[in-house]
């Protein structure tokens, strides 16, 4: 499978993001209609190849100086994807602190709800493997305070200025062997 024309293709052809999240945030910044959503029933029309966007919406809202961002996901592979530490949470916990900074605020709460969460049955003995680990984090975890941190470039302050090497891991002891997902599309 492919995911084909979505996701980035849509933000870019309705031009959504800038309008609807960046200025509008900086222009009216508790206003209620900081929305981005990629579920473009026209695309899918004109494009019926590939898959139709897991991660569609993502509202934003301000609360003092802070910028809170919740993110409604249709389906989500627990484990790869959509679950704590997957790809979905990680770039939308980093897109929030992007578009925080462009709009001069500091990230605050990310809500994520995901509507169909699934473990497919080729990671049933990665996930025994994780929640056997699991309990070797809490006893390290309990050992120790520190915690893996995302750390943003704090030079970077225009949201298109900044790319995938503006971010570092701070805090982040990988454990080995390193368990391989495949992703499903």
């Amino acid at each position: 499978g492919t995911i084909s024309y979505r996701y980035g293709h849509t933000v870019a052809r309705y031009d959504m993001f800038k309008k609807r999240v960046l200025d509008d945030i900086k222009n009216d910044p508790y206003g209620r209609y900081h929305i981005c959503n990629l579920w473009q029933e026209e695309e899918f029309k004109n494009r019926p190849d590939g898959l139709k966007p897991c991660a569609y919406e993502t509202i934003w809202t301000v609360t003092g100086n802070k910028l809170n961002m919740f993110l409604n996901q249709r389906s989500g592979d627990l484990l790869a994807a959509s679950g704590a530490g997957g790809i979905n949470e990680v770039q939308y916990a980093a897109l929030l602190m992007m578009v925080a900074r462009d709009t001069g605020y500091e990230p605050g709460i990310f809500t994520h709800f995901v509507a169909n969460e699934q473990i497919y049955d080729r990671h049933v003995n990665q996930a025994i493997e994780l929640l056997n680990r699991a309990e070797l984090l809490e006893t390290k975890s309990s050992e120790t305070d520190t915690m893996p941190q995302l750390v943003l470039n704090p030079d970077k302050k225009n949201f298109y200025d900044m790319c995938i090497d503006d971010f570092s891991i701070q805090d982040y002891e990988p454990m080995s062997p390193q368990i391989a997902l495949e992703l499903g599309i």
